[in-house]
């Protein structure tokens, strides 16, 4: 199961931001430390999220896209679950660990991180809450703002990484994430959509058994 296609893990491409949109910048860790400080700051003090989602994912042998719908979650500790429920049930959990997968049945499948993917999406927990100190060292980051809207992507510097993943690019509005998208090419993708988000919660004992490991 390749990790590109399985996680379509949580924004048009930066370099493509509306007409009148500040230009992208390389950011920095003093930009970061400076004037993008207070965005860093709200996105990575969120906490526990869960949104409903709209996953599309793009191959270049499919005239159109492949759409499934689910509930992405975070947790700060526990890392990042997308619970599918339409085109089939099944769970995708990403965290130190690696990845694992559970059908409907309860069957999983695991990917350890010491794997050559399993590590490539580990990779991902830190775009998740925003660490830059852990980003910095494994990817060039662009970022992009105009008005209450922004936009970072994320190349990864590891070239094995680059291979699974692409680009990572997170955009949204104020302090919600509203796109994510994992960009190989133009013609192979995924984007997900984030709906009704809510955040500053923790999960149950129970949700956390259901939804992570």
């Amino acid at each position: 199961m390749r990790p590109f296609i399985v996680l379509a893990l949580a924004l048009a491409v930066v370099g493509a931001g509306p007409a009148g949109a500040d230009p992208p910048v390389a950011l920095t860790p003093d930009l970061a430390a400076g004037e993008w400080k207070p965005l860093i700051d709200a996105l990575a003090s969120k906490g526990a999220v869960e949104a409903s989602f709209t996953e599309s994912r793009y191959f270049p042998f499919r005239a159109e896209a492949t759409v499934l719908t689910g509930t992405l979650r975070i947790s700060p500790d526990r890392g990042l679950s997308l619970g599918y429920t339409k085109p089939e049930v099944s769970t995708l959990i990403a965290d130190s660990s690696g990845l694992l997968s559970r059908d409907s049945e309860g069957r999983s499948r695991e990917m350890p991180s010491g794997s050559r993917q399993g590590g490539a999406i580990a990779s991902l927990l830190p775009i998740m809450s925003f660490d830059m100190k852990a980003l910095f060292p494994q990817f060039d980051i662009r970022a992009q703002r105009t008005g209450m809207d922004w936009a970072f992507e994320f190349a990864p510097r590891d070239p094995q990484t680059a291979s699974s993943l692409g680009t990572i690019t997170v955009s949204g509005t104020g302090s919600q994430v509203r796109h994510l998208e994992f960009r190989r090419s133009q013609r192979q993708r995924i984007e997900i959509e984030t709906q009704e988000t809510r955040s500053g919660f923790s999960f149950t004992p129970g949700e956390l058994a259901s939804y992570f490991r």
